[in-house]
């Protein structure tokens, strides 16, 4: 190996030429000499920097399969098949039909780990219920991925559906245990992981007449979605359940589409659905509660009342349903109407409170404004009539706040305050003292 030597010249030995010429000609050759000495070590290094790691050496689509079937023939080695497949989806210039035939291939690979669960079943061995059924449900989802491939137009914008027979064959052979999955978890009260295989049953029922399942499933969907806080899920089969069901049920089914509405912050739909079930269910009070308070918060008034003696004609009327015009009378001051249906709500719920509490606020009111009304010279006759007048009146509201207090004695900032006042009008000095003592504790002391 030859050694480079860079010798130094020496000043005493080396002919120095003076002109400037000569200087320039010496400086370019060393550092020509400099440059053919150092750049090539420059260069290595740069080398080494940019030098990327090796890369895994990417196996062909045509092994993966190999290793699939392997996997499937030999029922073992399925989760390492099936990774490498899932893996290969990664690969950018893959084709959508390959990307179609990857997914039914991992469909398969899930239902092989299945059958180990099964066959474990069938042997009476100690076996993996969840995933049983999991890896079906995985199957089911990657054979919905392979068919939404698979229906992608080519670039002419024709659809060449090439998977979609077998993919229904491989659905078609487990669709009860896809409803049995469902029913696990729902036994279970883990209604999060029951809605999708009821969802899944009843997404791919091709023979939803005559498929006896299939009501039953839309209904443990509809309830699952519900209990799991899923509004969209409601929604979704609802109105398919309650095809299936009696009245009873499908009011049942309507309220939960309501309050998913409510929840998903719907408002238009959620009156719709609202309007729906008083004319569907007038027997259900939900329905009429909520929209008659929707009414009142709004002070349709009128309609709210329209409303009410619509479901009266058709049920008869309950206390409801007359509450609910004696409180739209109350909020337009129309005391006496307020009143008199104060009285039909009691007289079909005798522990109705907040009628009873309509009822003796009317006559207070009105008490206030006889008082105001009264002649205010006491020499004057009318005086004592109009005293009279407006006594009467806090003695017909007595009787309601003291119901009020026996039927609901812990809301005191409810009929206490008015109690104060009927006392104290009264001079029922035993009474108004009681009254006092409960809402100033302090100052009894």
């Amino acid at each position: 190996m030859r050694l480079l030597t860079l010798f130094v010249p020496d000043k005493r030995s080396f002919p120095i030429r003076e002109d400037s010429q000569g200087l320039i000609k010496l400086g370019r050759s060393f550092a020509l000499l400099l440059l053919l000495l150092f750049v090539p070590c420059s260069l290595s290094s740069k080398e080494k920097q940019t030098k990327k790691p090796k890369q895994p050496k990417q196996e062909r689509l045509a092994t993966l399969y190999k290793n699939a079937r392997m996997a499937l023939k030999n029922q073992s080695g399925q989760e390492a098949a099936l990774g490498a497949m899932l893996g290969a989806l990664k690969r950018p210039e893959l084709k959508n039909n390959q990307r179609a035939r990857i997914y039914f291939t991992a469909a398969q690979l899930d239902e092989s780990i299945n059958g180990i669960e099964n066959r474990k079943a069938y042997l009476k061995q100690a076996y993996d219920t969840a995933k049983f059924f999991n890896k079906l449900r995985d199957m089911y989802n990657r054979l919905q991925l392979c068919d939404s491939i698979d229906h992608i137009p080519d670039a002419k914008g024709k659809v060449r559906a090439r998977m979609q027979k077998k993919t229904t064959a491989l659905r078609l052979k487990h669709r009860r245990n896809i409803f049995g999955g469902g029913r696990y978890y729902l036994f279970k009260q883990n209604y999060k992981e029951a809605y999708p295989f009821f969802d899944l049953y009843c997404t791919y029922s091709p023979e939803e007449k005559t498929d006896t399942l299939f009501p039953q499933a839309a209904l443990c969907a509809t309830l699952s979605a519900f209990l799991a806080d899923d509004w969209q899920g409601t929604i979704k089969y609802a109105d398919t359940a309650s095809f299936y069901s009696d009245s009873a049920t499908s009011a049942i089914l309507l309220e939960y589409k309501v309050r998913s509405y409510k929840s998903l912050g719907n408002d238009s739909a959620w009156v719709a659905s609202l309007k729906e079930g008083v004319v569907k269910f007038p027997q259900h009070d939900y329905f009429f509660v909520q929209l008659a308070d929707w009414c009142y918060a709004r002070r349709s008034y009128d309609v709210e009342r329209k409303l009410a003696d619509r479901v009266i004609a058709e049920t008869g009327g309950k206390a409801i349903h007359f509450y609910a015009k004696s409180k739209s009378y109350l909020a337009e001051e129309n005391y006496e109407a307020c009143i008199e249906f104060a009285d039909s709500a009691i007289a079909r719920q005798e522990d109705f409170a907040d009628a009873y509490y309509n009822k003796g606020i009317s006559y207070i009111n009105m008490a206030v404004i006889s008082n105001e009304k009264s002649e205010k010279d006491v020499k004057n006759p009318q005086y004592a009539k109009d005293r009279k007048r407006t006594l009467e009146l806090y003695r017909k509201a007595r009787p309601c706040m003291e119901k009020v207090r026996r039927l609901q004695p812990e809301k005191e900032e409810s009929w206490a305050p008015l109690l104060y006042r009927i006392y104290l009008n009264l001079n029922l000095g035993e009474q108004f003292n009681e009254i006092d003592r409960l809402l100033h504790p302090k100052s009894a002391h």
